[in-house]
């Protein structure tokens, strides 16, 4: 014990000797043990008894005793000093961490009231150590217990702001979800009873019934969940409170006495209980601020009833429901003609009473906790997830145009803008990533891009069909000009010679096809010998003439009559836009990868 009063008394901050004071009074291995840790609170607990008391002797404040004269000397109370080495070694662990909880509690219990305050004002100042996960853990229950002792021994109409300072610490130091402190059962406080005259005085200057009436409404106020089960006692209830409100509404308040009360300058004497005197009841109902919380009370009590409890049996039933409401829509309505500021007013305990509301419900489902656990996000296989790009208008293109017109302002007049790029130049960017010998990766070749593929192949269409003919059978690397591709890569895509002696067939046929349209015309009805195997959309007389025509024979049934080709002609043209592509003279509409129609029809056969 000497060795801590000597610790006390040093100079220096509690790291410099704090655990070394230790080693030296209990001397342990390595970490101290069951035992050595309980003799050491006893020797701790023992050394604050003898301080308390030499400090009461001598007439000085418990947290100032021993504290030196000297202006020079910064040092606390010993007191102080002590709880500070205590509590520097519970953080490190050197020793139990509940042994500063438990000196803190047999300081409040030696104190007086007076003295409390100072103690407790150390404690606030010590709340972020105290509230460490490894002290938290160990002192909760004995600072709750501290706590709820000096509650117990404060006035609640003389000590208010002490008994504020006790509960707003133990919110900040418990977890919102702390099970202690939600009051899960939705116990009411039944022991604070509104003493009332039950009797009319000899001479009264109110209706003593209205009186009686007014203050019995408390008892269902201090006790909701008694009107559920008992259906008469909320009839009474109900009947009570409608002649309250009536008479309420009966005797309006005047703007100008409204505002003659400040409420602000009312709360520095403000009086938690209000006096029942009937003698008092005619000034206390010209008080806006009485009838204030006549209707915030019947709020919080329609509230409580509408709110649907655990078992059927708490549901209020729909009779009481209706009444509910309408006496729920007089209160606000009144609580809105009540001066000063009664809108405002109303919004405000609206919204208290929706966090309420909010706060049951969580109690109601266990009090689940609101901490919920960090997300980890998923790496992709190459390191990490890029993040997309956030364009000012949308996308790249739009904001690029946006750019380039703001820079210039004629570059959405400039006509050169406007303009359709030659085959050749537009697919030159994928002919190069289609080079080996290039090395560009595959993610970042032009295939990949939709638009610049979309583009390609309108241009394809209109200016190279042979190249997008090739799009089916290779792909979008298909469409790009040969001439553009390298020879090892172009030997992949080019045509067949078996494609080549077809073509030339075809161009053998075609000019058979004229020279009989110019020297004999059929009519029509000689053409449909096999009408009952053509499409009527899509005549197949052309491709049957061509596969005799390829043999060295035409029929003259076979033959197409001039109406034909210009069916076949029609419907080419209609499915194509005007101006779009350029038609080859040479091509026919029956060529599909290079092969003929007959061809197709030859496959299907077989």
């Amino acid at each position: 014990m000497d060795l801590f009063r000597d610790a006390i008394l040093h100079p220096g901050p509690p790291q410099d000797f704090a655990l070394q004071t230790v080693q030296l009074a209990i001397k342990p291995q390595v970490k101290l043990v069951q035992d050595e840790n309980q003799l050491l609170e006893n020797i701790l607990r023992t050394l604050l008894q003898e301080l308390v008391l030499a400090a009461v002797q001598s007439g000085q404040e418990i947290m100032q005793y021993g504290l030196s004269i000297d202006d020079g000397d910064t040092r606390p109370g010993q007191i102080p000093r002590l709880l500070d080495i205590v509590l520097y070694l519970c953080e490190k662990e050197h020793i139990e961490g509940g042994m500063i909880f438990q000196l803190l509690e047999d300081l409040t219990e030696m104190s007086t009231m007076r003295n409390c305050k100072d103690i407790f004002g150390y404690i606030e100042s010590k709340q972020d150590i105290l509230g460490k996960p490894e002290l938290f853990a160990r002192g909760k229950l004995v600072m709750l217990r501290t706590c709820n002792q000096l509650l117990r021994r404060l006035s609640k109409a003389n000590d208010v702001v002490f008994c504020g300072r006790i509960i707003m610490f133990l919110a900040h130091f418990f977890p919102l979800s702390e099970r202690s402190a939600v009051n899960i059962k939705g116990v009411f406080n039944t022991s604070n009873e509104t003493k009332y005259e039950k009797e009319a005085p000899d001479s009264s200057s109110i209706d003593f019934n209205f009186y009686k009436t007014f203050w019995s409404l408390q008892e269902s106020f201090s006790n909701p969940a008694s009107l559920t089960p008992a259906l008469t006692k909320w009839h009474k209830f109900a009947s009570s409170l409608m002649v309250v409100l009536n008479t309420f509404e009966a005797q309006p308040l005047s703007d100008e006495g409204g505002n003659a009360i400040n409420l602000e300058d009312e709360a520095s004497n403000f009086s938690i209980k209000y006096l029942t005197s009937s003698n008092l009841m005619g000034l206390e109902l010209k008080d806006p601020s009485f009838r204030r919380h006549i209707y915030v009370q019947c709020l919080i009590l329609f509230d409580y009833l509408k709110t649907p409890g655990k078992n059927d049996k708490d549901l209020p039933s729909d009779t009481m429901k209706e009444e509910i409401k309408t006496c729920e829509e007089l209160v606000k309505k009144l609580l809105e003609m009540t001066p000063p500021r009664g809108n405002e007013f109303l919004r405000s305990i609206e919204h208290i009473l929706e966090r309420e509301r909010n706060w049951v419900w969580w109690k109601r489902d266990g009090c689940p906790p609101f901490e919920k656990p960090p997300t980890e996000k998923k790496l992709a296989q190459d390191g990490g997830r890029k993040r997309r790009p956030r364009w000012r208008m949308g996308n790249k293109e739009l904001s690029q145009l946006w750019k380039w017109a703001d820079q210039n302002p004629n570059a959405l007049t400039d006509p050169q803008r406007v303009r359709t790029p030659a085959i050749m130049d537009y697919w030159k960017p994928l002919a190069e990533d289609m080079d080996e010998s290039a090395g560009i990766e595959e993610e970042y070749h032009h295939k990949n891009n939709r638009v610049y593929c979309w583009k390609g192949l309108r241009f394809s269409a209109r200016q190279d069909l042979e190249g997008f003919s090739r799009f089916t059978e290779h792909g979008i690397e298909g469409v790009v000009p040969l001439e553009l591709l390298p020879p090892d890569v172009r030997s992949k895509y080019q045509a067949k010679p078996g494609d080549r002696s077809k073509r030339a067939k075809r161009e053998e046929t075609k000019g058979s096809l004229q020279q009989v349209e110019e020297s004999q015309e059929i009519p029509a009805s000689e053409t449909d010998v096999d009408g009952s195997r053509n499409d009527p959309d899509a005549s197949t007389a052309p491709m049957e003439t061509d596969a005799i025509m390829a043999s060295g024979s035409v029929s003259q049934g076979g033959t197409p009559t001039p109406e034909d080709n210009q069916k076949q002609s029609s419907d080419i043209d209609v499915g194509l836009e005007a101006g779009q592509i350029e038609a080859d003279t040479e091509a026919e509409p029956g060529m599909v990868d290079g092969e003929t129609d007959a061809d197709v029809d030859l496959d299907v056969g077989t």
